[in-house]
This record gives structure tokens, C-alpha cells and sequence, in this order.
């Protein structure tokens, strides 16, 4: 169980999905391309599951340069930034510059048709951990509700020269699918739905997080660490809230939880 910031500062570090990433050596001065199962930019990628892993393929990328590749949906204005992306495991990737160039690199990624959305650049808006069904059509006949983004890291983030965009069709659900329930554990104890817990200040404190259908969950908070199947104040007081999320999956729904914990 790992936070979202935790996941972002992770892969920021220039080292977190080096092992996930497969890259050679620049050999040609190519423009930068991108693409999807030999998909490029603004195609649409169709008869998606509810899971997708898709592969991006990306070539020539120069020296000092990273990448970053979202899902995301996409927003009412299509040519501003995404601001509610899936935060799930896999479904953020991050691609470090380096002082040398680079030919060719493959970067997984997983794409769920439903996801809580969570901000990639907090500066730009606060979070809303809205539920995002990517199954739903886009707001005219010739758009679509989500998207996989690829776009420039850092300085680069505004340059369209790294902009690559990829509509998402995904399949019908073929039955109605059944609910999700989620037990959380702090020091020992199962906290129930709509009830708080304390925590010590200054003091990681044991919590756990489990889906009865065993899917992964997605941790968040906006005064407590939650890593490693831990929690720690950022506080010396006050309380924590505590966003877990789960996309559900072709025969579960999604899932979510807010929980309060007293920093004491």
C-alpha cells in the first residue's frame, strides 16, 4: 500500500521505472515520435478491456529530456492540461532525462476504463477523487471521455514537440457487476465504515487496506504518510483524511473510502 505522493516522489527520483523501461542509444537526429501499437497521435485506441497493459513506443528522444504518460480524462477544454488522471498502480509513468540521447524505449502502462481521478500537478487544481468512467461517450460524437497523454517532464512539459494524444474506446459491460468492500486495520484493530481512529503524533502507526475481491487499492492523504502498510502524521495534531480507492474490474465495481484518523 503506497500513497499517490509517495508514488510521485518515487518516480521522480529518476530511478523508480528504470526496470519497467526498455531503452537504446540515440543513433539518428529523427524528429521525437510516439506511438501505440503502431497507433500515432490522436488515434483512437478501440476494443480496450476494462485493464488494458498498452506499450508505448517512443523514438529519438533527445538528450535531456523526460517524459511523462498518463490515462487521463480529458478535459472540457481538449488543448488544456489534463487534471483528472488514474493514480493506480502502473497507470503513471515517468521517464527521466538523461544527458544522452536515446533511439527507442518502450513504456508500459496500464489503462483502467474506470478510475478516481486525481491531479497530476496539484498546482493547477485540487484533487477531486471523482469517479471517471471511460465507457461514457465524450461531450461531441468525435471525442472521447479519456485519453493515454504522453507529454515533456519539466521545462519540457508545455513543448507540443513531446505532446502525443491517444483517444480510448473501451468494450460494453457485458452483465452488471457486483459491489466491493474494503477492511481497514489501524494498530491492530478493524476500523468500521464511518467510524475514526487515533493515531500518535510524530509516530508511524501499522494500517492496512484489503479489498474482499483481493483488487489493488490506490492510497492518498493531505496530512499523514501512508507507505508500506504504515501511517505517519505530517501534524502534531488535528486529523488526516485518508482517500482509498479501488477502479473495480470487469465484474466488480469501483470502490471508495474516506478515513478519518485523530492525530493525537
Amino acid at each position: 500500500m503506497k500513497s499517490f505522493a509517495a508514488k510521485v516522489a518515487a518516480i521522480a527520483s529518476a530511478a523508480a521505472l528504470m526496470g519497467a523501461v526498455v531503452a537504446v542509444p540515440a543513433q539518428a537526429a529523427d524528429p521525437f515520435n510516439a506511438t501505440i501499437s503502431g497507433q500515432r497521435n490522436f488515434t483512437p485506441l478501440v476494443n480496450l478491456v476494462s485493464t488494458s497493459t498498452l506499450t508505448i513506443n517512443a523514438t529519438n528522444l533527445p538528450a535531456n529530456v523526460g517524459l511523462y504518460a498518463l490515462n487521463c480524462e480529458v478535459p472540457a477544454n481538449p488543448r488544456s492540461a489534463p487534471t483528472n488522471c488514474d493514480s493506480a498502480e502502473g497507470s503513471l509513468a515517468y521517464i527521466p532525462a538523461i544527458p544522452t540521447a536515446r533511439a527507442a524505449i518502450a513504456i508500459p502502462i496500464k489503462v483502467n476504463a474506470e478510475f478516481y481521478g486525481t491531479n497530476p500537478n496539484p498546482q493547477t487544481g485540487a484533487s477531486t477523487y471523482n469517479l471517471v468512467d471511460c465507457r461514457k461517450p465524450g461531450a461531441t460524437p468525435q471525442s472521447t471521455t479519456c485519453a493515454v497523454y504522453v507529454l515533456g517532464a519539466g521545462r519540457e512539459a508545455a513543448n507540443p514537440a513531446y505532446l502525443r494524444i491517444w483517444p480510448t474506446v473501451f468494450t460494453p459491460l457485458a452483465k452488471e457487476r457486483t459491489g466491493d468492500s474494503m477492511t481497514v486495520t489501524v494498530a491492530g484493530a478493524v476500523v468500521q465504515r464511518g467510524a475514526t481512529a487515533k493515531i500518535t503524533a510524530g509516530a508511524p502507526t501499522a494500517m492496512t487496506v484489503k479489498m474482499a475481491s483481493g483488487l489493488p487499492v490506490t492510497v492518498s492523504s493531505d496530512n499523514c504518510a501512508v507507505r508500506d502498510n504504515t501511517v505517519t502524521p505530517l501534524a502534531p495534531s488535528g486529523t488526516c483524511n485518508v482517500v482509498m480507492t479501488s477502479n473495480g474490474g470487469k465484474n466488480i465495481k469501483p470502490f471508495k473510502r474516506v478515513q478519518v484518523l485523530t492525530i493525537g
